[in-house]
């Protein structure tokens, strides 16, 4: 992208330019532990408060009680990494729409690449989850948020072998198009990991999910390599 935008810029680029597809990707790659922010830190011990007033016998595990949150906790635990995963969205939202209007590219082709590399406080399809309402409604020139783990491995529902993620979502303007390019760029990515770190001894896995998350935004698929042993 750089030799492509003139010096001296005169707006902030996305850090990506498929110019046959065409697509516009921004790259975050996200090192924060959020949950260690003051703003968490103090969200969570609302929380809990709130939930001692509702219960005043309840203790965490640590001083001998049932360790057990009410139905409403993990809801609103997600809600406290709102306004960093807002921040994200923001900045991301701006660099596409101001590189698509440079370009002139009008397709709905717009893609964040969210590389987790440190974020180890929410789990993955929470964070997806969260992202996916925000962009229900702001946000547009986001037609692809894709997740990826690349130094962390996850553990997934079903399978004891920790995993590698490849996990898009998309909003109901992205083309197919847009899907067949994303689900080809995973296979070569992890083609080219393979090609770096040796084979993977258990083939990767191609997930088909089901339509969710949102009225709007839709998890497509999921490629998830098996661990190198």
């Amino acid at each position: 992208m750089e030799d492509l935008v003139p010096e001296p810029r005169n707006f902030e680029n996305a850090d990506f330019l498929f110019a046959t597809a065409p697509v516009v990707a921004e790259l975050k790659e996200i090192e924060t532990e959020f949950d260690q922010t003051p703003a968490v830190r103090e969200g969570f011990l609302g929380l809990v408060r709130r939930v001692m007033d509702e219960d005043s016998s309840w203790r965490p595990l640590l001083l001998g009680g049932s360790g057990r949150y009410p139905d409403w906790f993990s809801r609103e635990f997600v809600r406290l990494f709102r306004p960093a995963l807002s921040r994200v969205l923001k900045k991301a939202n701006r660099q596409i729409r101001a590189t698509k209007d440079y370009f002139r590219i009008t397709a709905p082709t717009g893609m964040l690449i969210f590389v987790n590399d440190g974020f180890t406080g929410l789990e993955p399809h929470f964070v997806r989850a969260l992202a996916s309402d925000l962009l229900v409604n702001s946000y547009s020139s986001i037609d692809c948020f894709l997740y990826i783990t690349l130094n962390r491995y996850v553990e997934v529902t079903g399978s004891d072998i920790p995993r590698l993620l490849w996990m898009p979502s998309y909003s109901d303007r992205a083309p197919d198009s847009l899907v067949q390019f994303v689900d080809d760029l995973g296979r070569k990515w992890y083609d080219f990991l393979e090609t770096k770190i040796g084979p993977f001894t258990i083939p990767r896995e191609e997930v088909p999910q089901a339509n969710g998350g949102s009225g709007t935004i839709l998890s497509r698929a999921i490629v998830l390599p098996g661990e190198k042993r």
